[in-house]
């Protein structure tokens, strides 16, 4: 075979698994209701390179608000795309809603002043557990921590118009916990982020994206009015207020698939979604990894009342 056969065979072949993995989206996911409100995920904006990938550099930030500066959205908290979505203000195409998994100290240190240079709001889910110190939580790639967000900023920032919403208290995949490790979980990270930040606290988001039809009624049970998701099992036209599907953005993007996750009716919306599926369905390697090292480091998890008495 010479190159020229071999390329065109490449060509062919690509292109065929390009149009196959349409195929699946199509059926599976397909476009996204008129009425829906663009809702980004992001997790970390730092100096601080790892080798996740859940993290955006703080030029990379920039460049993404100044976009949608220009661009002329209108970035709102995730209570507030619920809202707008509520009354059909989504068809507009006007609104992006702005979200932060986990609460690292370099939202604080990073991006927060630029969305405060930009007049934007955002919403930033606490894993409360860890307010204030390195997220052993999680598996750590490559040894590198991150410092959580103290009370101080989280206060702080929660004054000066940012939304805060629960990421739960530790951090685990709620479908494998029992309902009183579920109770725990939900109703405790909302009650501890309450008594904090002296306001209702609505807005949730699933650990890893995962959930289940019990983990749903839960939430709503615990007084959740809303929650997220990166990889929701229903289709795309379908609007589960407790079940939204997110964008995520990684330190991969660029500008072009960056538009994508915002103008989602573009006809190569379908291509980042799917990547951001399959990114995600890999995230199942963290929750195998995370529940391996528990059963090496506790025979039993033993989950305690830490809600403090006074903030």
């Amino acid at each position: 075979m010479n190159i020229v056969t071999f390329l065109i065979t490449a060509v062919v072949i690509s292109c065929g698994l390009l149009f196959l993995g349409y195929l699946v989206w199509r059926s599976r996911f397909g476009r996204p209701a008129s009425n829906y409100i663009p809702i980004l995920a992001y997790h970390k904006v730092d100096k601080k390179f790892e080798l996740g990938g859940t993290w955006t550099t703080p030029g990379q930030f920039q460049k993404h608000m100044d976009y949608i500066k220009a661009k002329g959205m209108i970035p709102v908290t995730l209570s507030r795309a619920v809202e707008l979505m509520k009354i059909g203000e989504g068809r507009n195409k006007k609104y992006v809603c702005l979200t932060f998994d986990d609460a690292y100290e370099g939202l604080y240190n990073y991006a927060w002043p630029i969305l405060q240079k930009h007049g934007f709001f955002a919403t930033i889910f606490v894993v409360t557990d860890y307010v204030g110190r390195e997220n052993d939580w999680d598996v750590n790639w490559g040894g590198r921590k991150f410092r959580h967000l103290g009370w101080k900023q989280i206060i702080e920032m929660s004054e000066a118009g940012i939304e805060f919403g629960a990421h739960t208290r530790t951090h685990q995949d709620l479908r494998r916990l029992d309902d009183e490790e579920l109770r725990n979980e939900l109703a405790g990270a909302k009650n501890i982020l309450e008594i904090y930040l002296g306001k209702k606290i609505g807005m949730l988001s699933y650990p890893f994206g995962r959930y289940d039809q019990r983990v749903i009624k839960a939430a709503g049970e615990y007084g959740y009015d809303a929650a997220c998701s990166l990889s929701p099992q229903m289709k795309n036209n379908q609007i589960n207020f407790m079940a939204l599907r997110r964008s995520a953005v990684y330190i991969t993007d660029v500008m072009w698939n960056y538009q994508n996750k915002i103008f989602q009716e573009g006809r190569f919306f379908w291509l980042q979604d799917l990547w951001c599926r399959m990114v995600n369905f890999c995230a199942g390697g963290t929750i195998v990894a995370q529940n391996t090292i528990k059963i090496f480091r506790s025979p039993k998890r033993i989950f305690r009342d830490k809600s403090p008495k006074n903030p």
